[in-house]
């Protein structure tokens, strides 16, 4: 009978975090060249025509549509080795310029909502599920009703009301113009201009992480360990801390992952709402404009960011959750 190789959970993840990252480099490499009226149709058509010559010998050079399918896919390994994501029809720039300037934008509204709702969102569904009555469960109602508004509708109705009607904050932009980093009150500016997208995107990401504390909650407290420390005499709060809320952190940390990818998407629904120059409204612009090498940037870098920053998390998460946390009355 032959022999299982055991893997360890490291190069289990580090596998498949490379196999996620061929996944996105071969989708955006092929999604330009296959879909119907790609951005190659446009070097023999009328649009040309609006393009600078220097613009469009710079396309072919990148794109190479003479070249067969994988010598075109090994040149867009080469480019994208010297960090070359093609030139912008629109901007008459280099793609990586504007998404690298664009960048910083999303992560400093994306991080923070990250960490905000995902903690907010653990003490809640915690905080519920250690409840467990009625009170608990008809906080389950709001949560619903949040999880199911679209994230750029909730921000569509944020930017009208408190940024329109009440002008309680800023309603679009990340600083006010004519205002540079070597203004004073340039950091106070920014920090107004930001509060607004994150608040919307914290409550946009709380439901779905808080509904899955509370339902892990819920399920660690009828474990028998948990039923004979109460029996024990062990206090309240220690079953609470020992016994409960560690057995439930590896399950919901362990969830995370996908999380940091849907509050990175979810940030892009929002920056092009608030009109806030990240990722999000970078890709708005690229689209109205038809600047399909943009859009190709943005689309690799969008899901690149996604899945490092979640490869990131889980590792991190991984060294604090490697230990067995079951613990048992009598350990």
């Amino acid at each position: 009978m032959a022999r299982r190789v055991a893997i360890s959970p490291a190069l289990r993840n580090i596998t498949r975090y490379f196999v996620y990252l061929l996944a996105i480099i071969f989708i955006s490499f092929a999604l330009p060249r296959l879909i119907p009226g790609n951005p190659l149709s446009f070097m023999a058509g009328d649009y040309a025509k609006d393009v600078p010559s220097s613009v469009l010998q710079q396309f072919g050079a990148y794109y190479a549509p003479d070249l067969p399918f994988t010598q075109q896919f090994i040149l867009y390994l080469r480019n994208l080795g010297k960090l070359d994501l093609g030139y912008s029809f629109y901007y008459k720039a280099p793609v990586a310029e504007r998404i690298f300037g664009a960048l910083k934008w999303t992560l400093l509204l994306s991080l923070p909502g990250l960490l905000i709702s995902t903690g907010l969102a653990i003490w809640i569904g915690v905080r519920m599920g250690l409840a467990a009555n009625d009170r608990g469960a008809t906080l389950l109602l709001p949560l619903l009703a949040t999880q199911a508004v679209p994230t750029f509708l909730m921000a569509a109705l944020a930017q009208v009301l408190f940024g329109y009607k009440l002008r309680l904050f800023p309603a679009s932009g990340a600083c006010t113009p004519g205002i540079t980093a070597s203004s004073p009150g340039y950091a106070l500016d920014v920090l107004k201009h930001l509060l607004l997208p994150l608040i919307v995107l914290v409550i946009s990401e709380v439901p779905s992480t808080a509904i899955l504390s509370y339902n892990s909650t819920l399920r660690v407290r009828k474990e028998q360990y948990v039923s004979f420390a109460k029996y024990l005499g062990i206090s309240e709060d220690d079953v609470r801390q020992q016994f409960v809320i560690k057995n439930i952190l590896p399950e919901i940390l362990g969830k995370l992952s996908m999380q940091t990818i849907l509050c990175v998407t979810g940030s892009l629904f929002v920056e092009a709402v608030f009109s806030y120059p990240g990722l999000g409204t970078l890709l708005k612009q690229a689209t109205s404009y038809r600047d399909y090498p943009l859009m190709q940037g943005i689309l690799l870098v969008s899901c690149l960011y996604g899945v490092c920053i979640s490869a990131i998390f889980e590792s991190i998460l991984n060294t604090h959750t490697r230990t067995d946390y079951r613990r048992k009355p009598n350990e």
